[in-house]
């Protein structure tokens, strides 16, 4: 039997153990750094299969190791473990039971996925041509996030290759979507502070009034995006909170406008905090207030290596076939597996689970995010055939 047969009908034996985890995980979701249950189940899972298991990495994290006599080289794959903080709104015999906390985001499949590759592999381990260690993650959803500990704390060392793979429901069930450059966009957040001068309302001239300033600083960061930027350089900038002001009739002191910037050009990330201070300087002096001005830098932006991105797609045709690829446009959401990118080449992928007929095609992070538990066989698939190469 040839073996992208053999690994095939192998992962898809292990449907059911794939769907009865990703469904375990699902009912009792936990958030970031809190995943407590979570790497406890898969630490049990993973000694039960005969890996060496190093718990208590960046808090919570679980890395297992499979060794293969002979080999060479490591190759890594990630899953991340948290959920979000999002009351679940499916009927679902597994629904979340923790209340307000729910796996909107899918890290139920990604570790589901994983566990089941790491089962497949022990099955095909005399065909494993590289050792591999499989990292189980927490804390994506956040700053400054799980990857980030899980390198400073060395889960990198010997490593050579690093590879991670997400649910995405905007991609059709069943269908690979992979991207070589530019992948997805840095995450940073910004805070500003109007501060202005407050008093009664009824006397406007009397105070400088950090609500006015701060709808005109809103509107002008706007602009930034359409007049200052690049049009081929792809930008976003959303101011999502504002707060001010304790009774309808007081101008407040100051204005709190809280947001976030998404770039996926290094250089472009590093003009934007100058770009986004001249512009609250040039209006708040104007109107003889001043400001506080906070640039908050997340996750870097993640960008795939061109030979890391062929490679996989030879490895998804030679299992799926040709149309099992589909060749996505950069996302401006972030995801911090850039951290591991950026110490070691690697790639980073998505498997879609979107249906209009299965009802899956709800966006990640709703509160009715469903997935598509049918194609949760092919991440594992896919693992194992590219620790079976070389």
């Amino acid at each position: 039997m040839p073996l992208t047969q053999e690994i095939l009908t192998h992962a898809k034996e292990l449907h059911d153990y794939i769907i009865k985890m990703r469904r375990d995980f699902h009912k009792h979701p936990e958030t970031g750094f809190a995943e407590t249950r979570t790497s406890s189940v898969i630490a049990e899972e993973l000694r039960r299969l005969g890996l060496y298991v190093q718990t208590g990495i960046a808090k919570t994290g679980v890395v297992g190791i499979l060794e293969v006599g002979g080999a060479s080289s490591t190759v890594a794959f990630r899953a991340d473990m948290d959920a979000l903080p999002i009351t679940e709104e499916n009927s679902l015999e597994f629904k979340s039971q923790n209340e307000g906390v729910s796996h909107a985001c899918g890290h139920d499949a990604n570790m589901a996925m994983l566990l089941g590759a790491v089962k497949l592999m022990a099955q095909l381990k005399g065909k494993l041509k590289r050792n591999v260690k499989f990292i189980f993650q927490p804390c994506e959803e956040q700053h400054p996030g799980g990857a980030k500990m899980m390198v400073e704390e060395g889960v990198l060392k010997n490593v050579d290759e690093i590879y991670g793979l997400h649910i995405e429901p905007n991609i059709q069930s069943g269908i690979f979507g992979l991207r070589a450059g530019s992948t997805m966009a840095a995450t940073d957040r910004i805070v500003i502070t109007i501060i202005g001068k407050g008093g009664h309302a009824s006397t406007p001239h009397l105070c400088v009034d950090p609500i006015v300033i701060a709808a005109e600083v809103i509107l002008a960061i706007q602009s930034i995006v359409s007049r200052k930027v690049n049009p081929l350089s792809p930008c976003v900038i959303s101011l999502c909170q504002i707060s001010g002001g304790t009774t309808f009739n007081v101008i407040p002191d100051r204005v709190k406008i809280i947001g976030t910037v998404r770039t996926l050009a290094k250089e472009l990330r590093y003009r934007m905090p100058m770009l986004i201070e001249d512009t609250i300087k040039g209006i708040t002096s104007l109107n003889n207030a001043t400001y506080q001005f906070e640039y908050l830098k997340g996750h870097p932006p993640l960008s795939n290596p061109q030979q890391q991105v062929d490679f996989l797609q030879n490895k998804i045709i030679e299992l799926f076939g040709n149309k099992a690829i589909e060749n996505i446009d950069p996302k401006m959401g972030g995801e911090d597996f850039s951290y591991y990118l950026e110490k070691i080449k690697g790639a980073f992928i998505f498997l879609g689970s979107g249906s209009l007929e299965k009802g899956t095609n709800h966006p990640l992070h709703s509160s009715r995010f469903l997935l598509d538990e049918d194609v949760l066989y092919m991440g594992p698939a896919l693992f194992a055939y590219v620790a079976c190469s070389l």
